[in-house]
């Protein structure tokens, strides 16, 4: 069994009642049967609070002005005042500590939806490293003949993470066009991923393409050649207008899903207003290039964050095969993240480190820490036109 631990993992601390917003907070705590049998037995007035507290049908604690029972006015839990970490039931035990399990290989991560975790994450001078341990484990469950294939898979995925991830490392590139080399190159691989049965030639030709010298180069030509769309009157917008249409179609899209964050909606409506309403092209442009310019300083950051999401979602295209949609996830999620900053930039006159860490765990308990709300943007990405290839290089463009 190999175990693929990030480097920061074990530097994380919580920061209790010191923390921006507390994970006791905006959802459900599922309790695991374990802790919730051990709960039931406990006794005195501790026990009592902990039967009341508790959803049996749901195996969850119940929740009061969209805080957790136990999470009390100092900003702490008195389940944990009571009997301390081990008496925690595993989610709250391990948040924001998260595994991936892919059959043989477990990945282990901080969460971005955690504050302090995704301020660690945005700072990682290892850029997402990893620290890989191998342990002899009894044989899996599953048989050898569909294991073997899924090993397959899996070793296929893994080198496409890794050219991908040295595609968006590579700052010879300007930062866009690493992004969207990135996609272009997911997209290449899907159509043979679905078509072909040897993938892994596949993939390593695909990848041998786009790390070739004077690739950058070719793709910037190729990007340069795309043809923008005409407004109603038949001119030809600009082509940095484009990127503005598409964002603001990406933000409209996403009221579809369920809030987890409390003022999701509100927040969803203002940036619409403000962005493209308010503001007309030129001065969304104007403050595009004035928040580059000012936030140069967030180079490394910015990397950090697209490398957290293609190491969070791609390997799990083993499950589905879906590999263009989840290097649109990562895509996605940086680009309604910059969108969040612009906002504050703008409004406010400043959005710097913390303004983008806020919007990073944000969006992040927003979207990855509700299942339903991944699967609303994996099926749109699948459907909707809104998300295809020329749709999203435009939004990079």
């Amino acid at each position: 069994m190999k175990y693929r631990i990030q480097k920061i993992y074990d530097r994380f601390v919580c920061l209790g009642a010191e923390c921006e917003d507390t994970c006791c907070k905006g959802w459900q705590i599922e309790i695991d049967r374990k802790t919730y049998e051990a709960y039931r037995k406990v006794k005195g007035r501790l026990g009592l609070r902990l039967r009341l507290g508790m959803d049996s049908k749901r195996r969850c604690f119940r929740m009061r002005r969209r805080a957790c029972v136990f999470y009390n006015s100092d900003g702490l839990c008195d389940v944990y005042r009571e009997l301390g970490r081990d008496g925690l039931c595993q989610s709250c035990k391990e948040y924001p500590r998260h595994k991936e399990d892919y059959g043989q290989l477990q990945e282990v991560m901080l969460s971005l939806s955690c504050p302090e975790a995704a301020r660690m994450i945005l700072e990682d001078e290892t850029s997402g490293a990893w620290v890989e341990k191998i342990q002899k484990d009894r044989e899996r469950v599953s048989g050898r003949e569909l294991w073997e294939v899924s090993r397959r898979i899996l070793a296929d995925l893994e080198k496409v993470r890794e050219v991908t991830a040295r595609i968006w490392r590579d700052r010879q590139i300007p930062w866009n066009e690493r992004l969207a080399m990135g996609l272009a190159f997911a997209h290449d691989v899907q159509r043979h991923w679905d078509t072909e049965e040897d993938r892994t030639w596949w993939a390593e030709k695909l990848a041998r393409r786009y790390l070739a010298s004077g690739a950058p180069e070719r793709f910037h030509k190729k990007l340069q050649e795309m043809e923008g769309d005409k407004s109603l009157s038949g001119k030809k917008r600009p082509r940095w207008a484009e990127r503005r249409i598409r964002m603001a179609g990406w933000l409209r899209q996403m009221r579809g899903m369920e809030p987890v964050l409390e003022d999701w909606s509100k927040l969803l409506d203002e940036m619409c207003t403000v962005l493209y309403h308010d503001w007309d092209w030129e001065k969304y442009h104007t403050l595009c290039e004035e928040f580059d310019r000012e936030n140069t300083m967030l180079a490394q950051a910015w990397e950090n964050l697209a490398l957290y999401f293609l190491n969070t979602f791609l390997l799990g295209a083993v499950y589905d095969g879906d590999v263009f949609g989840k290097v649109k996830l990562a895509v996605f999620g940086v680009l309604v993240i910059r969108e969040r900053c612009l906002f504050v930039y703008g409004t406010q006159g400043k959005a710097g480190k913390e303004a983008m860490i806020r919007a990073a765990w944000q969006y992040s308990r927003q979207v990855e820490n509700s299942d339903k709300n991944l699967e609303f943007l994996e099926n749109d990405f699948l459907e909707n036109p809104l998300f295809g290839l020329h749709a999203m290089l435009e939004a990079l463009r």
